[in-house]
């Protein structure tokens, strides 16, 4: 054998003596692995298990007890004049004279001259209608004597009874209705003088004026528009639920109030009636408040004036007032009853700025919850807070 064979020959007996103790290494880390993974698998530490702590949210709460609410409506309306009157001309003429006071803003006195018209031919025309009257007298007079002339001369000359015509009776019956359309033309001409000075018909102030001095004017002419400043009155809207809380009887009495000059001043009224019909095109009803009259040293309110009023109404019994922000979805409430959640209905009777009026079936033990819960459920514990709302 050749030194190359041999020395080939020990070149593959290492290789084979190598990878014997490769797989004999693998082998034994293997062992050992799995020996390893044994001891943990038996010796493996096991955790402790804890149920979890609930949590139990804290609310606020409400006591329901309900009582009366006496109801309170809140409106606002314009001050008006309950008498107001154009003036106009009832004969015509040239205007002689006019009020100082007939102006727009003036302030006129009940029987105060206003508008003066030329009376000079309505006084003739009064001395003529006396003249008349005196002549259809005197023909009444001398149809008088003309029936005693007749009578006797029918007592002297004539057969049987007289007729009427005979006697002047139908004379005298026309003399006697020529008198009484001479005194009514009398009075009527003394009218139209009377007319030629027109009047005030109470006190109050003057809105506008559309005459002047020298001007001529006819029959129906407007002359001048006013209305009275001490009785006044408010047009009151209300909704057509709150219309249902006014009586149709009583005139409860209130305060109106308006901001003058950065001032709140307030006036008392009475709310005199009720309108009896529903306006169709806003769906209201309407009440009229009047003004009671002004107390010492106090002025009452301009015309025209926008106020606010809280209208008393009716009261309502066994209702539960409770904050806007405690009702959830479709009028439901959320109350705590022996410290679980439960959902309530209720009836909205009444509708405010912060609250409501409401009736509802309540359990006696059941308070009203205040606090806004994320995922509120029926049966939910909760814990309430030491300090009951009012």
């Amino acid at each position: 054998m050749s030194a190359e064979e041999l020395e080939n020959e020990e070149r593959e007996r290492k290789g084979a003596i190598h990878a014997v103790m490769s797989f004999v290494l693998v082998l034994a880390l293997l062992i050992v692995g799995i020996g390893v993974m044994i001891l943990f698998i038996v010796n493996k530490v096991k955790a402790k298990q804890e149920e979890p702590m609930a949590i139990i949210p804290t609310v606020k709460v409400m006591e329901l007890a309900p009582h009366s609410h006496n109801v309170q409506i809140s409106t606002q309306g314009v001050v008006e004049s309950r008498r107001e009157v154009v003036l106009a001309s009832e004969v015509g003429g040239r205007v002689i004279r006019i009020s100082p006071q007939l102006m727009e803003g003036g302030r006129v006195s009940k029987g105060e001259v206003l508008v003066e018209i030329d009376p000079a031919d309505y006084r003739a025309k009064v001395a003529m209608s006396k003249a008349a009257l005196a002549d259809a007298r005197l023909a009444l007079e001398v149809e008088k004597a003309k029936a005693v002339q007749a009578k006797r001369d029918w007592d002297k000359l004539g057969r049987g009874d007289a007729s009427g015509l005979v006697l002047r009776k139908p004379q005298i019956e026309s003399a006697e209705a020529r008198i009484d359309s001479a005194i009514a033309e009398v009075e009527r001409c003394e009218r139209d003088l009377e007319r030629t000075k027109v009047l005030a018909p109470f006190d109050g102030r003057v809105r506008m004026e559309e005459v002047e001095e020298g001007a001529v004017v006819m029959p129906g002419s407007r002359l001048a528009e006013i209305y009275s400043d001490q009785e006044l009155e408010v047009r009151l809207p209300f909704s057509l639920r709150d219309f249902g809380y006014l009586s149709g009887t009583a005139t409860p009495e209130f305060m109106l109030t308006a901001m003058i000059g950065g001032e709140l001043k307030s006036w008392p009224a009475k709310l005199d009636r009720v309108a009896g019909e529903v306006e169709r095109a806003t769906l209201s009803g309407y009440g009229i408040a009047r003004l009671l009259p002004a107390e010492s040293g106090m002025t009452l309110p301009p015309v025209g004036l926008f106020v606010e009023a809280r209208v008393p109404g009716t009261k309502l019994d066994g209702v539960i007032e409770i904050p806007r922000s405690a009702v959830r979805g479709e009028n439901e409430i959320w109350v705590e009853h022996s410290g679980e959640l439960q959902k309530r209905k209720v009836e909205i009777l009444r509708s405010m700025r912060d609250a409501l009026i409401t009736r509802g079936e309540f359990a006696a033990e059941d308070r009203l919850v205040l606090t806004r819960l994320d995922a509120p459920m029926t049966g939910m514990k909760v814990n309430v807070d030491g300090d009951l709302e009012e």
